[in-house]
Protein backbone atom coordinates (compact mmCIF):
# COMPACT_ATOMS: atom_id res chain seq x y z
CA UNK A 1 0.00 0.00 0.00
CA UNK A 2 1.26 3.48 -0.66
CA UNK A 3 1.70 5.83 2.26
CA UNK A 4 -0.92 8.58 2.69
CA UNK A 5 -3.74 9.42 5.08
CA UNK A 6 -7.29 8.07 4.77
CA UNK A 7 -10.36 7.92 7.01
CA UNK A 8 -13.86 6.45 7.16
CA UNK A 9 -15.93 7.41 10.20
CA UNK A 10 -19.54 6.18 10.39
CA UNK A 11 -22.38 5.52 12.82
CA UNK A 12 -23.87 2.22 11.58
CA UNK A 13 -27.19 0.50 12.27
CA UNK A 14 -26.64 -2.73 14.19
CA UNK A 15 -28.09 -5.04 11.56
CA UNK A 16 -26.47 -8.26 10.37
CA UNK A 17 -26.83 -7.27 6.70
CA UNK A 18 -24.43 -4.38 7.35
CA UNK A 19 -21.54 -6.74 8.16
CA UNK A 20 -21.16 -7.90 4.55
CA UNK A 21 -22.02 -4.48 3.15
CA UNK A 22 -19.26 -2.79 5.15
CA UNK A 23 -16.71 -5.57 4.70
CA UNK A 24 -17.24 -5.45 0.93
CA UNK A 25 -17.24 -1.64 0.88
CA UNK A 26 -13.92 -1.46 2.75
CA UNK A 27 -12.45 -4.15 0.50
CA UNK A 28 -13.59 -2.41 -2.69
CA UNK A 29 -12.63 1.09 -1.55
CA UNK A 30 -9.10 0.19 -0.59
CA UNK A 31 -8.56 -2.20 -3.51
CA UNK A 32 -9.38 0.71 -5.84
CA UNK A 33 -6.69 2.83 -4.18
CA UNK A 34 -3.91 0.45 -3.12
CA UNK A 35 -1.97 -2.19 -5.04
CA UNK A 36 -1.49 -4.49 -2.02
CA UNK A 37 -4.54 -6.70 -2.51
CA UNK A 38 -3.58 -8.96 0.41
CA UNK A 39 -3.35 -5.95 2.74
CA UNK A 40 -6.76 -4.73 1.53
CA UNK A 41 -8.23 -8.17 2.16
CA UNK A 42 -6.77 -8.24 5.70
CA UNK A 43 -8.16 -4.78 6.46
CA UNK A 44 -11.61 -5.79 5.20
CA UNK A 45 -11.56 -9.10 7.10
CA UNK A 46 -10.58 -7.43 10.37
CA UNK A 47 -13.27 -4.78 9.85
CA UNK A 48 -15.96 -7.39 9.22
CA UNK A 49 -14.97 -9.56 12.17
CA UNK A 50 -14.93 -6.64 14.61
CA UNK A 51 -18.34 -5.51 13.32
CA UNK A 52 -19.71 -9.03 13.83
CA UNK A 53 -18.47 -9.01 17.42
CA UNK A 54 -20.05 -5.60 18.04
CA UNK A 55 -23.43 -6.72 16.75
CA UNK A 56 -23.29 -10.10 18.48
CA UNK A 57 -22.18 -8.84 21.89
CA UNK A 58 -23.48 -5.26 21.97
CA UNK A 59 -26.35 -4.15 24.19
CA UNK A 60 -29.15 -3.27 21.79
CA UNK A 61 -31.91 -3.08 24.42
CA UNK A 62 -31.58 0.65 25.15
CA UNK A 63 -34.06 3.28 23.96
CA UNK A 64 -31.43 5.10 21.87
CA UNK A 65 -31.00 4.50 18.17
CA UNK A 66 -29.39 1.07 17.69
CA UNK A 67 -26.02 1.97 16.19
CA UNK A 68 -22.39 1.13 16.64
CA UNK A 69 -19.50 3.32 15.51
CA UNK A 70 -17.02 2.23 12.85
CA UNK A 71 -13.84 4.11 12.11
CA UNK A 72 -11.19 2.98 9.62
CA UNK A 73 -8.17 5.23 9.18
CA UNK A 74 -4.54 5.21 8.26
CA UNK A 75 -1.47 7.29 8.17
CA UNK A 76 1.79 6.35 6.59
CA UNK A 77 2.16 2.56 6.62
CA UNK A 78 -0.35 1.93 9.44
CA UNK A 79 -4.05 1.19 9.12
CA UNK A 80 -6.47 1.12 12.05
CA UNK A 81 -9.97 -0.20 12.59
CA UNK A 82 -12.03 0.85 15.60
CA UNK A 83 -15.49 -0.45 16.45
CA UNK A 84 -17.44 0.93 19.41
CA UNK A 85 -20.65 -0.58 20.73
CA UNK A 86 -22.77 -0.14 23.84
CA UNK A 87 -22.57 -2.82 26.54
CA UNK A 88 -24.44 -3.31 29.78
CA UNK A 89 -22.56 -2.43 32.96
CA UNK A 90 -20.96 -5.62 34.28
CA UNK A 91 -21.28 -7.33 30.88
CA UNK A 92 -19.41 -10.63 30.90
CA UNK A 93 -18.62 -10.50 27.19
CA UNK A 94 -16.87 -7.13 27.47
CA UNK A 95 -14.84 -8.45 30.40
CA UNK A 96 -13.96 -11.54 28.34
CA UNK A 97 -12.66 -9.34 25.50
CA UNK A 98 -10.38 -7.49 27.92
CA UNK A 99 -9.19 -10.77 29.51
CA UNK A 100 -8.54 -12.38 26.12
CA UNK A 101 -6.49 -9.43 24.88
CA UNK A 102 -4.49 -9.43 28.11
CA UNK A 103 -3.86 -13.16 27.68
CA UNK A 104 -2.75 -12.59 24.07
CA UNK A 105 -0.19 -10.00 25.18
CA UNK A 106 1.53 -12.71 27.24
CA UNK A 107 2.74 -14.30 23.98
CA UNK A 108 5.59 -12.99 21.85
CA UNK A 109 3.48 -13.15 18.67
CA UNK A 110 -0.07 -13.67 17.45
CA UNK A 111 0.86 -17.00 15.84
CA UNK A 112 1.98 -18.35 19.22
CA UNK A 113 -1.21 -17.14 20.91
CA UNK A 114 -3.25 -18.68 18.08
CA UNK A 115 -1.49 -22.05 18.43
CA UNK A 116 -2.00 -22.02 22.21
CA UNK A 117 -5.69 -21.20 21.78
CA UNK A 118 -6.14 -23.97 19.20
CA UNK A 119 -4.61 -26.47 21.64
CA UNK A 120 -6.88 -25.16 24.40
CA UNK A 121 -9.94 -25.52 22.16
CA UNK A 122 -8.90 -29.05 21.11
CA UNK A 123 -8.60 -30.12 24.75
CA UNK A 124 -11.74 -28.32 25.99
CA UNK A 125 -15.20 -29.68 26.57
CA UNK A 126 -16.98 -29.29 23.25
CA UNK A 127 -20.38 -29.12 24.95
CA UNK A 128 -20.06 -25.38 25.61
CA UNK A 129 -20.08 -24.63 21.87
CA UNK A 130 -18.13 -21.39 22.31
CA UNK A 131 -14.40 -21.63 21.61
CA UNK A 132 -13.53 -17.95 22.31
CA UNK A 133 -11.15 -18.25 19.37
CA UNK A 134 -12.44 -15.18 17.47
CA UNK A 135 -10.16 -12.39 18.69
CA UNK A 136 -7.08 -14.59 18.61
CA UNK A 137 -7.91 -15.66 15.05
CA UNK A 138 -8.50 -12.03 13.97
CA UNK A 139 -5.08 -10.99 15.33
CA UNK A 140 -3.34 -13.91 13.64
CA UNK A 141 -5.13 -13.92 10.27
CA UNK A 142 -5.25 -10.13 10.04
CA UNK A 143 -1.64 -9.77 11.17
CA UNK A 144 -2.72 -7.02 13.53
CA UNK A 145 -2.41 -5.84 17.11
CA UNK A 146 -5.69 -5.67 19.00
CA UNK A 147 -6.53 -3.47 21.95
CA UNK A 148 -9.74 -2.64 23.78
CA UNK A 149 -11.11 -0.34 26.41
CA UNK A 150 -14.38 -0.12 28.25
CA UNK A 151 -15.50 3.41 29.10
CA UNK A 152 -18.93 4.43 30.42
CA UNK A 153 -20.83 1.54 28.88
CA UNK A 154 -19.04 1.60 25.52
CA UNK A 155 -16.61 -1.11 24.42
CA UNK A 156 -14.04 0.03 21.87
CA UNK A 157 -12.02 -2.66 20.12
CA UNK A 158 -9.22 -1.43 17.91
CA UNK A 159 -6.91 -3.18 15.45
CA UNK A 160 -3.65 -1.82 14.08
CA UNK A 161 -2.28 -3.27 10.86
CA UNK A 162 1.04 -2.52 9.18
CA UNK A 163 0.44 -2.10 5.48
Amino acid sequence: MCAFNFSIDLPVRSEWANVDLLRTSVQNCFTAIFSDIEGCHSLAMVTGELIENAIKYGDWTGPDEQRFHLRVWGEGRSAHVSVENPVQIGDGNAAEVLRTLGWMRSFPSSIEAYRAKLLEVAEADRASGNSKLGLVRIAYEGNCLLSAELVRGVLRVQAELTV
